[in-house]
């Protein structure tokens, strides 16, 4: 008898190091609560590129990032915006030391979790960057994701807000050379925050692991100023 129960119980000694190590494989926020709003009457986004998510992604009040082997930094920030304009946060988050999974979650207890969740895939943008929030406006951007889907997704939603123009998004680093992808206007509900989404097949460039895409605006046969991204791709580059 004692040889019988005693292997299971080994087993299970075992086994419980590699749980307490996946549980803190999380990005945590960096302060104390999530500086995040929820209001009535819609804010207006100011920034050409509201977010960068997986294609992917679903409704899900589950926040994460993939990891990529070009991160550099160990501080990221998270820009978050609805498509109705509704709620917004904007947070600095620790990535965890060692990390080798695909997709890290953001330790994001939102008060709104329930409005969250109702949110469809495209409806709630996120925007991550190296850097802390307060001492670098933006930068390089990690893929955002929603739900705990960790493979590597085959698309990337690029969500804009176009000022009402025809938007573009020129892929310019790839081996094939530039590739130009017609974006698509977003027609129903609410659109303060972003109005239009670039779908960006993940693509080989001619840098491992980085994407560099260009948003080019025309309003009126009139070209608005270019906004530049440089996108950290999942994984480890190799596509």
């Amino acid at each position: 008898m004692t040889i019988r129960y005693g292997l299971p119980v080994l087993v299970a000694l075992v086994l419980l190091p590699s749980l307490t190590a996946a549980q803190d494989v999380v990005a945590r926020l960096k302060g104390n609560g999530l500086e995040e709003s929820f209001t009535e009457e819609a804010s207006v986004s100011g920034r050409v590129v509201a977010g960068v998510l997986a294609g992917s992604a679903t409704a899900s009040d589950a926040l994460a990032l993939y990891a990529s082997a070009a991160r550099s930094s160990n501080d990221i920030c998270v820009r978050v915006i609805s498509r109705d304009g509704l709620y917004w946060s904007e947070n600095t988050f620790t990535w965890p030391k060692g990390a080798d999974a695909s997709l890290v979650p953001l330790q994001y207890q939102s008060r709104y979790r329930e409005q969250l969740a109702r949110y469809d895939a495209r409806d709630l943008a996120i925007l991550g960057y190296e850097g802390d929030c307060q001492q670098v406006p933006d930068g390089p951007l990690l893929v955002a994701a929603r739900g705990t889907d960790a493979d590597r997704p085959s698309t990337l939603d690029i969500l804009v807000n176009s000022g009402r123009s025809d938007t573009f998004a020129v892929l310019t680093n790839l081996v094939a050379g530039p590739q130009t992808i017609a974006c698509q206007a977003i027609t129903a509900g609410r659109r303060t925050g972003y109005d239009t989404v670039c779908t960006v097949p993940l693509m080989e460039t001619s840098e491992d692991g980085l994407l560099e895409v260009r948003i080019m605006r025309r309003r009126f046969d009139r070209m608005m100023p270019a906004t530049t991204l440089v996108v950290h791709l999942p994984g480890n580059g190799t596509l």
